[in-house]
């Protein structure tokens, strides 16, 4: 290989450039949205803040995904917390993807650690700071930026909006790790049968400015260890 070969620089597609462009011109709708969602203390912990905010943060969910076509309710899972769920059915013979995200987040901790208030989106250095503003809020704009790039000017309701269906599944208490979830999947399979292929965004990347694609997670196991020991020492 020669090396004016090696130097070549890659084209993308029309379409890859198209997309793109379309996603720089919804940044600034996504940065709108991602402080507003930043700004809901949303922490699934009765002990820490009101429940009332994890309803305030899922009623916000599903307005902004219903306004993308997917119609979405409040579902109460196992452990009191709220689940939007949405479905819009595919076009004939076309699969159907299942967005994950999850809405609630991790306790701030001690608020005086923080550089700039846990709930306020703020920039630093070019990267933005809130409680949050990655895990998984960031993640649950990008779902919606994404929608809103694939149907570009098509109307939301427009049957022809996307070319694919979609499951919506948005967690309200994934940061507690109590599997409320996982038994409203068991109780609710046919809701899960119904997709082809699941995205999660609740993963990073490789760099900034690196798309990376994630093929698989690590999972959580939470046990009980006792010891017993005798009472008195033994020789």
């Amino acid at each position: 290989m020669t090396d004016e070969a090696v130097q070549t620089p890659f084209t993308p597609p029309a379409d890859r450039v198209e997309i793109g462009a379309r996603i720089d011109a919804l940044m600034p709708q996504a940065l709108t949205d991602l402080t507003e969602l930043v700004a809901i203390p949303s922490i699934a912990d009765e002990r820490v803040v009101d429940p009332a905010e994890c309803v305030r943060a899922a009623e916000w969910v599903r307005e902004a995904f219903l306004a993308e076509g997917i119609p979405a309710e409040l579902t109460e899972t196992p452990d009191g917390t709220y689940a939007v769920i949405g479905h819009r059915p595919a076009p004939a013979g076309a699969p159907t993807v299942l967005l994950y995200c999850h809405y609630d987040v991790q306790p701030i901790l001690d608020e005086h650690e923080w550089l700039s208030p846990p709930f306020e989106l703020t920039e630093r250095d070019g990267r933005l700071y809130g409680r949050g503003s990655a895990d998984c809020k960031g993640n649950l704009i990008a779902h919606l930026a994404a929608l809103r790039a694939l149907r570009a000017d098509t109307a939301a309701t427009d049957p022809a909006a996307y070319p694919v269906g979609f499951v919506l599944v948005a967690e309200g208490s994934e940061e507690q790790g109590r599997a409320s979830l996982d038994r409203y999947a068991e109780a609710n399979p046919e809701l899960f049968r119904k997709a082809d292929v699941i995205l999660i965004q609740d993963a990073g990347n490789f760099a900034n400015g690196v798309p990376t694609l994630t093929t698989s997670l690590r999972g959580a196991v939470d046990v009980v260890v006792e010891v017993s020991a005798l009472e008195a020492s033994l020789h």
